[in-house]
């Protein structure tokens, strides 16, 4: 069986209290976008047999997509038996593009399948609140708002036609320490979720792009000054809006125009590990 795991920007991300579980409380609005793994799935005799091609990560239970794995095998002892795992990896490591959660949520949804499971998408999201909290989205895709950890999600319409220009530079940062440091900072003020989810419904990309937010660009681009140069080199090669995705380090430019995206792309590629345009998602479209 052969999935597809695909990307994720956060058009808004705003970092509320820490919780008791050590995760914070969050306000999001995901997207899903046109960059994905591949990951191949068969069953074996016994055991998690997991390789990967394109990056180093771990292969452990430190990976995401082991750590599904297992979970199913946990939950259903009965059912879920051995299982090999092909990953071949697209989506950069360490960029908050969300890739380690969205091969975790594949590995849930090729699991449900090859073992006969059956699993609904909501017995799904259930499942992948206790791999990570993007994981949930990461199930179907499309566009969320999600708060809580952020996997508490409320679906949204996506509106066709607007591209993404994700630029990943060649660094890496860890989101156990952008909390760390948010925990420490006064981020800057933001618009209200309910603003500008309303906005993002009624308005073409110029009436919302300006509003989007994240909350991590007030210390990750202090650290990395790089990250906030190639903002700003998106907008001014034309970009409607752009900013930091997740954590950090990729940076996403919003515009409505293909063509532009494209020569946008083409422009920063010598910047960056991967430049590259690509469409906003209705659906994550998980299948190969």
């Amino acid at each position: 069986m052969e999935l597809r795991a695909t990307a994720k920007i956060n058009l808004f991300l705003k970092v509320l209290d820490r919780r008791p579980d050590g995760y914070h409380n969050i306000e999001t609005v995901y997207q899903s976008v046109g960059l994905a793994d591949r990951l191949w799935f068969d069953l074996a005799a016994e055991g998690i047999h997991f390789e990967f091609h394109g990056c180093k990560l771990p292969a452990g239970s430190d990976n995401l997509v082991v750590r599904a794995a297992k979970l199913m095998q946990r939950t259903f002892p009965d059912k879920v038996g051995g299982l090999c795992i092909v990953l071949e990896k697209h989506i950069p490591v360490g960029s908050g593009l969300g890739g380690g959660s969205a091969d975790a949520a594949a590995t849930l949804r090729a699991c449900s399948s090859l073992f006969r499971l059956d699993l609904g998408a909501e017995e799904l999201r259930v499942l992948g609140s206790q791999v990570g909290m993007d994981v949930p989205f990461l199930i179907e895709g499309g566009r969320a708002i999600g708060t809580q950890r952020g996997d508490r999600l409320q679906a949204l319409g996506v509106r066709q036609g607007v591209w993404a220009v994700v630029a990943v530079p060649d660094l890496a940062v860890s989101t156990h320490w952008a909390y760390g440091q948010l925990d420490r900072a006064r981020p800057r003020e933001s618009p209200p979720l309910a603003t500008f989810v309303e906005r993002l419904e009624t308005e073409p990309l110029d009436g919302w792009a300006s509003m989007c937010y994240n909350a991590f660009e007030s210390v990750v681009f202090p650290a990395h000054p790089q990250l906030e140069d190639l903002r700003d080199r998106l907008l001014q090669a034309g970009c409607t809006g752009a900013f930091l995705c997740g954590s950090g380090g990729a940076v996403a430019g919003l515009t409505e125009d293909a063509e532009l995206a494209a020569k946008v792309a083409r422009e920063i590629a010598g910047l960056c590990r991967l430049a590259e345009a690509v469409p906003f998602l209705a659906e994550a479209s998980p299948d190969g």
